[in-house]
């Protein structure tokens, strides 16, 4: 795997390798940072939570401390009010053999009720309650009872036992209610003494509404989403906060034995779900608070931040990756450049230049490089131009070993021959290659008037006409105002050879060629033309490509397909004109081809020139 990745590592390009570094080294250090940054601040909200929690189910146990304080007091005042304890004696005997009492005992013993009753919203009632069961409450009578025996009430027994001391009732619906309540009530009992004497007088009952319970949650910033539950000493439950159709979480942790030591603070499972739970003891009322809270709300915040870090890391990866794609872009730009010009001057083209960007390293092989390409070019020049002075010396130096005229006097006396023998045929052959010849040896310069190229080709069609017959048909388009014009010798006599060759040879019917030669404001165009087979277009785009692009130094090869070749001719044109000069193809299959020499004249002194 490792031979892999290095294979494939070497295998990308510098713009690549730079992208990939510069993402690397930008992103690594960024999500290592992410996700420490992550797991610490989970750690530090876990801690804060469960500490937060501790600290709210402490402030709910000394809420529930002052309220049943408070309770208390209210329950211990009639043994200091000597109204109450008289009534009360008044009514003595065994619970539920009383009938009645009177109705100023009744008034007296309302508006003590509900003098302690006053602005307290939380209290249903207050109830004094005599010996034999004689029923005194701030209530309206017609919704409590006047007589009540609490032998019908399991839950007044405690109080009973209580022997004075105030006790808690646990929710319990009394039956004292003439309409039984639809939310039960936590009462605060106790049973009431004469101070001098002890004797048991009666009893107090203050029902308190779970609305009290709620109230103090209400007041506190407590998680909407956590279970809180109170449970006396006894571990029965007084109240338990939890959403509306959920199951009680105070019987899932009695049927699982989950009910943990006072004091704890852990995680449990609950039902399958993780969650912190607090438990705290009250020395004073018994009481225990316990809060249940789910695992997945104590992270909420650091998923948030999570999902934040996340998207924020999204973010600034796309941020990255756009500025290393500029950044490698910029840096690799001059070398992919440089590349390109390379490739180019491999295949020879040596005119290539590229752009110096600045001074830096990218800069001085730029500088570099256009030195090391004009230098070239030089020496290339000097190398070729002094190759064709040679071949160009060679071919004077055999001239001079031949005479002209004797090659001239034997053609003629071969035409004279040829006429006497009445073969007039051979007799145009004969002076037409007496022509060629003439043409080929005793011009030694490279540019010549465009007529003499034109008779030139004239001598060659004749005796191509005379191998074809009426199958080759030649016409002459030639302006006379282009007669004159100096072009470089023997580049028309290749097109014509190549459109015989290739473009009529094989057709049954023959073929036509046209050749003209017409001036267009500044540039000389000359056109060979033929509708012989042609090429598809295909080629033909292919074959332009090649000849704009012909490096320089190929020198004069033969190809078996045009002669000298189109090739040649371009490169000479290339050489002699450089960009005013242009050699292009054009055609269709079937149609012919048709092949155009252009080059732009300069005018100087009332004179064309090249």
């Amino acid at each position: 795997m490792l031979l892999r990745t290095m294979r494939f590592t070497r295998e990308m390009n510098l713009r690549t390798k730079l992208l990939l570094l510069f993402t690397l080294l930008i992103l690594f250090p960024l999500s290592l940072q992410g996700v420490i940054t992550y797991r610490n601040f989970s750690a530090t909200v876990d801690q804060k939570t469960e500490q937060f929690t501790v600290d709210i189910v402490r402030q709910i146990n000394a809420n529930l401390d002052r309220l049943l304080k408070d309770f208390e007091r209210l329950s211990i005042i009639p043994l200091y009010d000597q109204m109450v304890l008289t009534i009360l004696s008044k009514y003595d005997g065994e619970m539920g053999s009383a009938t009645w009492a009177s109705s100023d005992d009744y008034m007296k013993m309302k508006l003590y009720t509900s003098a302690n009753a006053y602005d307290r919203a939380e209290i249903r009632g207050i109830h004094l309650v005599s010996n034999s069961g004689i029923f005194f409450s701030n209530i309206d009578s017609m919704a409590v009872d006047l007589v009540w025996d609490s032998r019908r009430d399991e839950w007044f027994e405690e109080v009973d036992r209580s022997d004075g001391a105030w006790v808690l009732i646990p929710p319990h619906h009394p039956s004292y209610y003439s309409v039984a309540p639809s939310d039960p009530y936590i009462s605060v009992g106790r049973k009431i003494r004469d101070p001098d004497t002890l004797r048991p007088l009666g009893y107090i009952l203050i029902d308190i509404k779970l609305d009290a319970f709620r109230n103090i949650l209400s007041n506190l910033n407590y998680e909407q989403d956590s279970n809180v539950i109170v449970m006396d000493g006894q571990r029965r439950l007084l109240f338990e906060r939890k959403s509306e159709g959920d199951p009680s979480t105070y019987d899932d942790l009695l049927k699982h034995n989950q009910l943990q030591p006072y004091g704890t603070n852990q995680r449990i499972l609950l039902n399958g779900q993780p969650h912190l739970y607090v438990q705290h003891y009250s020395n004073y009322s018994g009481l225990s608070v316990i809060s249940l809270t789910p695992t997945n709300v104590i992270r909420k915040e650091s998923r948030e931040l999570g999902t934040f870090t996340l998207w924020f890391a999204a973010l600034c990866v796309a941020v990255v990756t756009l500025l290393a794609v500029i950044v490698s872009y910029r840096i690799t730009r001059p070398l992919i450049e440089l590349k390109k010009n390379m490739i180019r001057v491999e295949q020879g083209n040596f005119d290539r230049r590229i752009e110096v960007y600045g001074k830096d390293e990218f800069g001085q092989l730029g500088r570099g490089f256009n030195k090391m390409t004009e230098e070239i070019n030089r020496l290339f020049n000097e190398v070729f131009i002094l190759g064709i002075r040679e071949k160009e010396a060679e071919l004077s130096a055999l001239q001079s070993q031949i005479n002209p005229h004797f090659i001239y006097n034997t053609l003629e006396s071969i035409s004279m021959m040829a006429i006497r023998g009445h073969n007039s045929e051979v007799s145009d052959m004969v002076s037409a290659l007496g022509k060629l010849l003439r043409y080929t040896i005793d011009k030694v310069d490279r540019l010549v008037p465009l007529k003499e190229e034109i008779r030139f080709v004239q001598s060659y069609v004749r005796i191509q006409q005379l191998r074809y017959g009426g199958r080759l048909r030649v016409e002459y388009d030639i302006d006379e105002e282009v007669k004159e014009i100096v072009v470089p010798k023997l580049i028309l006599q290749p097109l014509v050879e190549n459109a015989v060759y290739h473009g009529i040879d094989e057709a049954e019917q023959g073929g036509t060629i046209w050749i003209s030669a017409l001036r267009i404001e500044d540039v000389l165009l000359i056109t060979v033309r033929d509708d012989g087979k042609g090429l598809p277009e295909r080629e033909i785009e292919a074959l332009n490509e090649q000849l704009r692009t012909l490096p320089s130094y190929q020198g004069y090869q033969r190809d078996d397909r045009s002669g000298l070749g189109l090739s040649n001719i371009a490169q000479r044109i290339m050489l002699i004109y450089g960009d005013k000069g242009e050699l292009t193809v054009d055609g269709s299959l079937g149609q012919g081809l048709a092949v155009t020499i252009s080059i732009r004249l300069v005018e100087t002194g009332g004179e064309t020139h090249v």
